[in-house]
């Protein structure tokens, strides 16, 4: 069957919820004796238009296979804090070549900018260090990598020729205000979200 979903999709974007719990880990190796990502590798459907969405519990083969394929990884920080899932090897993914993108996965909280920023501080606490990811790194997680995560590489930045998709950020808010722009980030809600522009259209 998994052979099958990868011919039926041909070359469009594919997202599959990978290894969000140790139970979903347990019962793919006791059924198959392999962990979800060899599963999906063993058929052929990992790679670029693949996008593992949580990928929190992880073997060291997994994030090579993963990585070495380009296969990217989608973090719901907000989602996997929420439900207690944990906190998945976002910058060994990162590093083993996986693009890494944001989502939600529940409506929780509706925030990109606790997502992105979430990102980074998980990091922080998994590893006990800071700075694991930089503001431009975290920005192209919750841009141009989604974009090109949902089969849309044309979007998620500023340039000729690509889609215009972007927000307007107040810098006066109590949050924001004496922020540097790569302070923002960290300091932004959505409730700060001053415009909102998606196709050229102010929305």
């Amino acid at each position: 069957a998994l052979s099958e979903i990868g011919e039926a999709i041909g070359e469009r974007p594919l997202h599959v919820h990978l290894s969000e719990q140790p139970a979903e880990n347990a019962a793919t190796r006791a059924w198959y004796g392999r962990t979800p990502t060899e599963l999906l590798d063993d058929h052929g459907l990992l790679g670029r238009r693949t996008t593992a969405v949580h990928a929190t519990h992880l073997t060291d083969t997994d994030i090579k296979v993963l990585g070495g394929s380009q296969t990217s990884a989608c973090f719901c920080p907000t989602t996997e804090r929420d439900l207690a899932d944990g906190i998945g090897p976002a910058r060994r993914l990162a590093g083993a070549g996986s693009p890494l993108t944001l989502g939600s996965d529940q409506q929780a909280v509706i925030d990109p900018f606790e997502e992105m920023r979430g990102l980074e501080l998980h990091e922080r606490l998994a590893t006990g260090d800071r700075g694991c990811f930089t503001p431009g790194d975290l920005i192209t997680t919750g841009s141009a990598a989604g974009y090109r995560s949902l089969g849309w590489p044309e979007g998620g930045r500023i340039a000729d020729g690509t889609l215009a998709d972007f927000v307007v950020i107040r810098a006066d808010s109590v949050r924001t205000v004496g922020a540097r722009p790569d302070q923002i980030g960290f300091a932004a809600t959505a409730t700060d979200v001053d415009q909102v522009v998606i196709g050229g259209q102010v929305i």
